[in-house]
């Protein structure tokens, strides 16, 4: 679409990308070289959080600043800058991205408008797939402006949206904070904010105040009735900044980074861990999230009951892994090195990032190959790893205990 759009207007469209990245230092490198800007999260279990996005944060940075391959660093407008980086953009005229860009912006903004409005469930959900097909297809545009062969992309393009997203959450924090708010998580385009009694309609004030203020438009996702920042596994005084959970007022949850969420996690966890959180989904505040837990460890031993009789399917154990090498290249004992390695012995042919699926029969077995068996050739001569699925089982369910 980017090239058509080039085509319309008479562009010469590149039939190779040859045009290397500009030569930087190695301090010019460290500070223009970032991504988006990140906070620790607060640990722990909050109530009465409320969430704002901003909607589409790179796409509309991109459309509002003039930021494309063939306006950034021109040699007519030296003095419009970039925030913190030196990077400066052309004032004289539009570019091809951020003109590719409006359409979708605009077509988006409707959609999300429509799903609000609209009274009909089927037609919101209508709504909502059309405004989330156009989110995706935005996102990819922003990252298509840093890779090396993209005809239109340019990695210093790149730099200067992230650059702007920095300086533009910063605003936001600092915005928020004034209007007394406190700020318990950020990361690149969401806040997570505090303030005792702040209704729904003090958040979208704020959320009016930071769009007009940053010139790029935030919205108000909704409050919380309780939301967890679980510790890492690896280190219990610090947080993920990706990986929490929470419910809102409305009772839709929202998941991030937890076992339901990853694709390498086996069904029988997810399928325990769904039906722990929806336990924990009818609490209205943190009081009545500790209340539930009880019943959550009950549920919990229902689990893991399930696991030590043994009976659970292999299907509903298997863990999806992708392959980054040849199995002939993998030298190391890992789980999907092994069951790469059977299959590759039974005539499958796997090439790097070809999916593969497995069962874990024995962690501590001396043979390797007793380890796991892929899911396609196990049988009833195979059991499973009772101790390490309940270890797996133990983990969704830790994710989602607050400390004291």
């Amino acid at each position: 679409m980017q090239m058509d759009l080039a085509f319309q207007d008479g562009i010469l469209i590149p039939w190779r990308k040859r045009q290397p990245e500009g030569f930087k230092s190695a301090s010019q490198l460290l500070l223009t070289d970032k991504g988006g800007l990140t906070y620790a999260p607060i640990l722990g279990l909050h109530e009465a959080i409320g969430e704002l996005d901003f909607a589409s944060m790179y796409p509309s940075l991109m459309a509002k600043y003039n930021i494309s391959p063939e306006t950034i660093n021109c040699t007519c407008c030296p003095e419009n800058r970039v925030p913190e980086i030196g990077h400066h953009l052309c004032k004289k005229r539009r570019g091809l991205v951020p003109r590719f860009l409006e359409p979708f912006l605009e077509k988006r903004a409707r959609y999300k408008h429509l799903k609000k409005t609209a009274s009909d469930p089927a037609k919101r959900r209508v709504y909502d797939e059309r405004q989330s097909a156009l989110k995706w297809g935005l996102v990819t545009t922003f990252g298509y402006q840093g890779y090396k062969n993209a005809r239109f992309g340019k990695i210093e393009a790149h730099e200067a949206i992230t650059a702007y997203a920095r300086e533009k959450l910063l605003q936001a924090k600092e915005i928020a904070e004034d209007a007394g708010f406190e700020m318990l998580h950020a990361i690149v385009d969401s806040l997570w904010l505090k303030r005792a009694g702040a209704t729904e309609a003090d958040y979208e004030a704020l959320c009016e105040r930071i769009s007009r203020d940053c010139e790029i438009p935030i919205a108000f996702e909704g409050i919380y009735s309780w939301l967890l920042f679980p510790p890492s596994k690896t280190n219990p005084k610090i947080g993920v900044p990706n990986r929490y959970l929470g419910c809102f007022r409305s009772g839709k949850t929202k998941l991030r980074g937890i076992e339901v969420r990853r694709g390498d996690t086996p069904y029988f966890i997810k399928k325990a861990q769904q039906n722990l959180i929806n336990i924990l989904s009818k609490a209205s505040n943190a009081q009545a999230y500790r209340a539930a837990l009880p019943e959550v460890g009950t549920c919990f031993e229902q689990y893991r009951d399930q696991l030590r009789s043994g009976q659970v399917p292999f299907f509903e154990l298997a863990i999806a892994k992708s392959l980054s090498k040849a199995p002939e290249d993998d030298q190391k004992a890992s789980l999907s090195a092994i069951v790469a390695k059977e299959l590759a012995g039974r005539g499958v042919h796997l090439v790097p990032g070809q999916a593969i699926a497995y069962v874990i029969t024995d962690m501590k077995a001396k043979l390797p190959s007793d380890r796991a068996r892929a899911i396609g050739f196990i049988d009833g001569a195979w059991g499973y790893d009772i101790e390490k699925y309940e270890s797996l089982l133990r983990e969704a369910l830790e994710v989602l205990i607050p400390n004291p």
